[in-house]
């Protein structure tokens, strides 16, 4: 996948509309430093008894998600966050494994884009 099927392009566009490079830059620094945590939560959830925790992790993260344009992650965490809600466990553990190879691919493109407003 290249980094423009796994982040979208007008949602970044849209940041540097409103808050330009710096903007672009504070919104993926907090991706980065708070998603692993919600994905952490997905995860206790998706795992054990806790599916409440599944869909609250999810939720957080689906929104997180849209503000900078990692659709897919969106897309499996509002999947998530559905089935948790419905009591649905073994959904929840299904979609995980894609969520964690969704959410990979865009730490690395948000990366690499953070590093292209660093120069």
């Amino acid at each position: 996948m290249t980094d423009s099927e796994i982040l979208d392009a007008k949602a970044l566009h849209r940041l540097r509309e409103w808050g330009g490079d710096k903007l672009t830059a504070q919104m993926i620094h907090l991706f980065l430093e708070n998603a692993p945590a919600r994905m952490e939560q997905i995860r206790t959830g998706a795992t054990g008894p806790e599916l409440r925790e599944a869909d609250r992790g999810a939720h957080s993260l689906k929104s997180s998600a849209a503000n900078i344009g990692a659709e897919r992650v969106r897309n499996l965490c509002a999947d998530i966050e559905r089935a948790a809600s419905a009591g649905d466990a073994a959904t929840v553990s299904s979609l995980f494994p894609s969520l964690e190879e969704a959410f990979s691919q865009a730490i690395a493109a948000l990366e690499s884009v953070q590093r292209g407003l660093s120069k």
